[in-house]
């Protein structure tokens, strides 16, 4: 694979200095994306380029939301979006005006591309120049690209960061990139080349950061973790709860990921020495995977402690949540797991895996148990310590729950973010994000 980059991208465009005018800066970014005279004078914000793959948009609305709450929490910096969706036909790409909440900031692109990660690096660079193609069109001026999954549409990125003479922001979203690495260890030349060239790193995935690391050679002055946002609400907290009453939340068309097995096997174990163990799984699948769930709960005997309560929407969940003794979870291969906060939100400790989903955003927070998701005993012996502890972890968080907010806080995340990319200004400039 070729990285050159060719006369007039960013390899030849020197930093700019803090003392250079912010009109130099302008008409550099307007020069390089449409070749026409500057009339960015009249920007207020400063504009993100955002490439995400798991955005909702009107060729799948059923994306998480995350990368938008994202987006949308930071109103001091303008935005366009590319949400993303691969095809293998090459007749059904397509580029649709607007998300599925119709923001016309968005464009909702589908792009060839092959299963398994085939030839991903041709299909990233043709992405990469559907996006700009459609840039020039619109003659936009863009600051900065982000792309939301450093393996994938970070190729696309760092096309784009190049051709636009602009900063790479890299996320790292662990369960997807963990699969490039390990099925393809011939892209390593350009991932090294990749990360080196990137102006920020962020670790939406904490437990990957150390992984990555040891992978590769990467400035740790420019990573920092950066974890989905939990929502602006009024958290409901009780010291009222039903003790040994567990829940665990999850997709069952995914059981297996999401641990269920280990789940029934534990509580199968541990219940000759907690007679009120109970265990309820909120979450929907389709009929062929609820008959497997309910075989897997009769094959370990557990009909009158496991309960499948089925699919309930947010609002019900978090109102049911706080009653609970714990929320247990361990899961495989799992990018974040956002409900893993919103039960230390409502006051709920948690079981969750090692080395995957929330692991490295809760050194803070005791209460929490740990276990290793390939291992029954492991599972088994977590949920036991969950089950001794429940009380004195519930009034930790009933007294701390100011820690946790903080933690997973849009706020401080967005200012700091802003101010390492120099975006909550027209004062700053390209060369100081870069520097």
């Amino acid at each position: 694979m070729g990285l050159s980059a060719g006369p007039g991208t960013q390899a030849d465009v020197a930093p700019l200095s803090a003392g250079q005018s912010q009109l130099s800066v302008q008409r550099l970014g307007r020069s390089i994306v449409t070749g026409t005279p500057d009339s960015s004078q009249t920007r207020t914000r400063k504009r993100v380029l955002h490439l995400a793959v798991e955005y909702p948009s009107l060729n799948r609305d059923s994306n998480t939301p995350a990368v938008r709450h994202f987006i949308r929490a930071n109103p001091d910096v303008d935005y366009r979006v590319f949400a993303l969706r691969r095809t293998s036909n090459p007749f059904a790409v397509n580029a649709l005006e607007g998300d599925d909440e119709g923001d016309p900031k968005v464009t909702s692109m589908q792009y060839w591309g092959l299963p398994w990660g085939m030839l991903l690096f041709l299909s990233m660079t043709l992405l990469a120049w559907r996006i700009r193609r459609q840039i020039r069109r619109e003659r936009l001026h863009v600051d900065l690209v982000h792309a939301h999954k450093f393996a994938f549409e970070g190729i696309a990125g760092w096309w784009l960061s190049r051709w636009l003479g602009v900063p790479l922001v890299l996320s790292v979203r662990g369960e997807a990139e963990a699969k490039i690495l390990r099925f393809k260890p011939h892209y390593d030349l350009f991932f090294r080349r990749q990360l080196r060239d990137a102006a920020r790193i962020y670790y939406v995935s904490a437990w990957f950061k150390p992984l990555l690391n040891a992978r590769f050679t990467i400035d740790p002055n420019k990573q920092k973790l950066l974890p989905n946002f939990v929502a602006e609400r009024h958290w409901v907290i009780t010291p009222d709860f039903r003790e040994d009453h567990l829940v665990s939340i999850m997709d069952l068309n995914v059981l297996k990921k999401k641990g269920l097995a280990k789940l029934l096997t534990a509580v199968a174990r541990l219940a000759p020495r907690h007679p009120k163990l109970k265990l309820d799984i909120i979450g929907g699948g389709s009929g062929a995977a609820m008959r497997q769930a309910r075989q897997m709960i009769a094959a370990q005997g557990v009909e009158d402690r496991v309960t499948l309560v089925g699919e309930m929407d947010n609002t019900q969940l978090l109102a049911q949540l706080p009653r609970y003794g714990g929320m247990v979870l361990p899961s495989v291969d799992e990018t974040f797991g956002m409900v893993y906060v919103e039960a230390l939100m409502s006051g709920v400790p948690i079981l969750h895996s090692k080395e995957t989903g929330i692991d490295g955003f809760l050194e803070e927070i005791p209460a929490r148990v740990m276990a290793d998701p390939y291992c029954d005993d492991s599972v088994a012996e977590a949920m036991e310590r969950l089950l001794s502890s429940q009380r004195d972890y519930r009034e930790w968080l009933l007294a701390h729950q100011d820690v946790v907010a903080e933690k997973f806080s849009r706020r401080s995340h967005i200012e700091e973010y802003n101010r390492d990319l120099s975006l909550s200004t027209l004062l700053g400039t390209v060369g100081d994000a870069v520097s």
